[in-house]
């Protein structure tokens, strides 16, 4: 497996934005993991700030920056102490109109199964949206099941 970061997710619980990936065309899945390895190494790095600061405008319009950056550590904190992640999974989903609250686009999550110290594993779901400077954060979820 290849290795490969606030919540919104596909249901939009808690929105997190970040850091724009190379991909333009929204169809390389490589380009996605090595995204989300860089988003999350923001996210292990305390770096949320830096993540709000590229978001989406409208994971913006939707959390001020000061809440996106407390819900995001809030989130991480129950994450642990990474030894190791790995790529599970790179998932595509268009929305075709924003009648479910998530403007119109094509989105992505790509999630990890992340090794901890104490040799628990979590999962790491990552989203992001493809807009014309490329991939955008949108969110971050960490869980205990797959």
């Amino acid at each position: 497996m290849k290795p490969f970061l606030p919540r919104f997710l596909a249901a939009c619980t808690l929105a997190l934005a970040g850091s724009c990936a190379l991909a333009q065309d929204g169809n390389s899945a490589d380009e996605l993991v090595q995204a989300g390895l860089s988003s999350l190494k923001q996210i292990d790095e305390n770096r949320a700030g830096e993540i709000w600061d590229t978001a989406s405008a409208f994971v913006k319009t939707r959390f001020p920056k000061a809440e996106f950056v407390a819900n995001t550590q809030r989130s991480r904190q129950t994450v642990g102490v990474v030894a190791r992640r790995d790529w599970a999974s790179v998932t595509r989903i268009r929305y075709l109109d924003d009648s479910t609250g998530i403007p119109a686009g094509l989105y992505a999550n790509v999630d990890f199964a992340t090794r901890l110290t104490n040799d628990k594993t979590v999962f790491e779901k990552v989203s992001f949206r493809l807009e014309p400077q490329g991939w955008r954060l949108t969110g971050y979820i960490p869980r205990e099941n797959q």
